[in-house]
Order: structure tokens, then sequence, then C-alpha cells
């Protein structure tokens, strides 16, 4: 009988599983939503059992629709938004909600990390910088704001951790969370700095064992096997963050293999071999040889996010057709930007309506249109809007570049974004870089059944990606037009600068 595997990537609004066998091929899949809490401005939560659910329910619902013996199921690897915090007792149970990857809480306790240990210090140890996005950060301000929760911890746990830990009743996280968990984390020597642990305040013991992405760190639990449809005894891998289980379904493995996926937020990232970091941009360890590599990534907090915002706030009678006649809203959008010429008659937008992170992480920025007059039109904002992302990731390349990180052709994209070719090709005259799409790309739980299956030893390595792969679209940069977006670029990185204070004050107003 054949071998299957299962994948499942826990997303900011939802959970995905997919069961495939070892062509490649997925059998069963399923996905479900949840919504995100807000209780205060700047603080962003999940329940964490929510997860959980999620996990469990899309794996259980997957192996249904796959009508696979879940005996004949190797292995399972789970991968997550991150980073998060989420608090464990010692019997394994949630303490408070989690704290995700946009919440800003800690911002007090990075102030107190700068002054008392130092950026440079910091930067050295983990390749990041100090920023409330980090977990450890999150942490620091359970411990300063709700002792009594901090004093019950157990272990600190991320988004792909608790699902773990409730399928094998282990407590631990990964290299890749590692990273992502930051502050104290030597990503060089894939462990935690006890000094640095202890130089904050916090214990050691609360911080989760790390391990290789691809290592088995447990078995299903009897317990776990009756809520998820698995065998009690399937291995379950370490697992991975969700842009590095995303990057590998790409192909994306060998030092200078470069992508960007365009999801809500927008994630470019290179590989390399060497521990050559870039300040205000994020490094993580790779699910693949998560042992040797690294990942140089830029995190921009908006990218389709920019289309959703059009779409619900400016888009009624697109909502309409797509109602009518069933053509998505998107795609009457993008007829509406490709009637528009390049450098949107000198319209320029500043991206930041979530604030950004990499690489300006200022939280207090806002988007921007400038040069906006009467003669433009709905279609002059809409390519506006898909010329900033390509402005903000040339940003962030042009820093990597600067640490001679190598960077290949050609560049992979995939997900929401990507399915444009408008915007494909913009991204490709901005960045003056050859482009490829990959449609059928399965995105994050594909690559982490891949991780999954290197793991057990049914794939040699990760590079049996490759075979599975099939180009959808070729790109080629247009000279002419990157002369121009040139020339917009250098107009683009001039005005958050010039802005940066005002956007404080603006923050004090409001």
């Amino acid at each position: 009988m054949a071998d299957y595997l299962v994948g499942t990537d826990i997303g900011t609004g939802g959970t995905k599983s997919v069961l495939i066998d070892t062509e490649g091929n997925v059998l069963g899949s399923h996905y479900i939503e949840y919504p995100l809490i807000f209780p205060k401005p700047g603080w962003a939560e999940h329940n964490p059992e929510w997860y959980w659910n999620a996990v469990a329910n899309t794996i259980k619902a997957s192996i249904k629709e796959s009508r696979v013996s879940s005996k004949y199921i190797k292995a399972v690897s789970i991968s997550a938004l991150s980073p998060a915090c989420i608090l464990v007792d010692k019997n394994l149970n949630p303490l408070q909600n989690a704290h995700i990857w946009m919440d800003r809480r800690a911002t007090n306790e990075c102030q107190w990390l700068k002054e008392n240990i130092g950026e440079d210090v910091i930067f050295e140890l983990t390749g990041n910088i100090i920023d409330p996005y980090y977990a450890t950060s999150k942490l620091m301000w359970e411990k300063n704001n709700r002792p009594h929760l901090y004093k019950e911890t157990y272990k600190l746990q991320t988004a792909a951790d608790y699902p773990v830990a409730k399928l094998t009743g282990k407590a631990l996280t990964d290299y890749s969370n590692a990273s992502l968990i930051g502050i104290a984390f030597d990503i060089v020597n894939r462990r935690w700095d006890e000094k640095m642990i202890e130089k904050i305040g916090l214990d050691v013991n609360k911080f989760p064992q790390a391990y290789p992405c691809d290592q088995v760190i447990g078995e299903v639990t009897k317990e776990a096997g009756r809520e998820t449809g698995l065998a009690p005894g399937t291995p379950v891998v370490a697992g991975t963050v969700d842009y590095n289980a995303a990057s590998l379904a790409m192909g994306v493995i060998d030092e200078g293999d470069n992508s960007l996926v365009m999801g809500t937020g927008g994630v470019w990232g290179v590989v390399h071999n060497k521990s050559n970091f870039t300040k205000n941009l994020v490094t993580i360890i790779p699910t693949a040889y998560s042992r040797q590599k690294y990942t140089t990534t830029a995190t921009l907090a908006c990218c389709g996010a920019l289309m959703k915002y059009f779409r619900d706030t400016f888009g009624q009678a697109e909502q309409t057709t797509e109602k009518q006649l069933g053509v998505s809203a998107y795609e009457i959008m993008n007829l509406e930007a490709e009637k528009i010429a390049a450098g949107s008659d000198g319209l320029i937008i500043l991206p930041y309506f979530m604030g950004e992170r990499a690489p300006i992480w200022d939280p207090l920025a806002r988007g921007v249109f400038f040069g906006l007059s009467l003669a433009h039109k709905r279609g002059h904002i809409i390519r506006a809007m898909m010329e900033s992302v390509g402005y903000a990731v040339l940003h962030n390349v042009e820093l990597a570049k600067q640490s001679e990180i190598s960077i290949n052709s050609p560049l992979f994209l995939g997900e929401g974004g990507a399915q444009s070719s408008l915007w494909r090709q913009i991204i490709s005259d901005i960045l003056n870089k050859e482009c490829v799409y990959i449609k059928e790309s399965r995105g994050a739980p594909l690559g982490n059944a891949i991780n999954a299956g290197v793991g057990v030893g049914i794939f040699k390595d990760y590079h049996i990606i490759k075979d599975w792969l099939t180009i959808t679209d070729e790109i080629k940069p247009n000279p002419k037009l990157h002369q121009l977006y040139n020339r917009m670029y250098r107009i683009y990185r001039e005005l958050y600068p010039a802005l940066k204070k005002y956007y404080k004050e603006l923050a004090q107003i409001n």
C-alpha cells in the first residue's frame, strides 16, 4: 500500500490541511476560518483553542475526503503564523489568548531592551532587531502586566507549537519559530542564550527546547488521534513558520533562491548559507536544511490587503457585477488598472495602511497618496497600490544586497496578489528582475507535507519539490518601464523620511 503525508498551515485568518501521496498529489484538503480579536488599540489576539480545533477538524476532513486509511499516513507537520505568544501550564492548557505577530503592546518592554541591553547586542545574537513583533518581548509584557499568569506558565508556545503539543503532549518548538521568538535565541548556534534570558529577567525553563524543522519530536497520542482521525503513534515532525512552508512549496531551497508571497501581507525572502544578516530585515531559519541555512525576509504589513481595502471601501460596482455575472471583483479591478500607464500618471502611494514592519518598523506610519489630482481615476489608484508594493519590496531588496547576499533570478511569485498578471509584470518591471509564477503551487500545507516526508525518510531531501513544479508564467522586465519606475521610486523613498515626524504628531492627536 502507498504511503501518505499530512501538512497543516495555521494562518492569521484560517487553517488549511492537505493529505498527499508520495507523488505530490493532493487527495484531500479542508479549510476553516476564524476571526481576529482586537481587545484594545494595538492589540491583536487569537484564542489558542481555535488553532487546535481547526487543526484537528481540517486534518479529519482531509482524511475523510481522501478515503485513505489513517494507518498509511506516515507523518504530519504543522506551520503557522509567527511569531505568537501563548502561555501554557503544566497540563498544556493555555492561560491567555495568543498575542500574534501584529500585536504591538510590548512597546515599553522593547524600550527597556534598547536602553539596558542594546540593539547591536541583540542583532549580533539573533540576526534581528528589538521590536514588539518578537515573542520574547511579548513574554516580557506578560511578566510585567500579568505576573500571576507568568508564574503559572510552564512554557511559552507559538501558534504552531501549541497544536503540536496537543498532538504529542510535548511543549517544544522548531528552529524557524525559535528564530522569531527572538531576542534571546542564538541564531547561529541554534540555541537559547541562557545568560541573555537571565539578563532580561525571564526564566530559562519557560522557553521551549528548539529542534530542527524536519526532526521527529513525538507521536500522535490516543486522545489526539480521536480528535484528528490520525492513528495513534503517527510521527509528528517539529514544523516551521508559514512563510517558510509556502516558499518551500515554490521550490525556494538553495542559496540565492528567493520568493515573494503576496498574501494579505507580503513576504519577500532569500535563502543564504552564510550568517551575513541585514539590519532592519527579518532573519528566519528556513524549513529546508534548517541545521545550516538562513532566510533573510522582508515582511510588508499590507500587500493583498490593499486590494481588499479598495474592493470593500470603493468597489461596490465591482462587487455587484461579481454577484450578477460571477466575474471576480478583483479581475474587474485589474482591467481598470491595465488601462493606466506605468507610473500611474505621477500618483505614488505609501502602502503603510497598517503601519509597517521591514524595513522602517514604524507602527505609526500610515498610507499616503502623493501626487493625486482631479485627472486621476479609480484605475490610477488601483495601479498605484500595486506599484507601491513593488517599491516596498525593492527598498528591502536593496538593503539585502548591501549585506552581500546573493539573490538569483528568477523571483518566484505566489499566493493571492500573484494571480494578477498585471501585478506580476509590475513587480518584474520595478525590480528589473525575471519572475516566474506557479499557479498550481499549493502553498504552505504542501510545504509541510514535504517537511513531514523528509523527516521520516520517505523523501531523500527537499529537492523532490523541484520535480513537482510546473511554471505557469515567465515574466521578463521591460527596461524602459524600469527606468521610469526608478525615477518614481526615488521620490517614494524620500516621502517617508519627510513625513515621519508628522506621523508621531498625528498619533498624539487621535
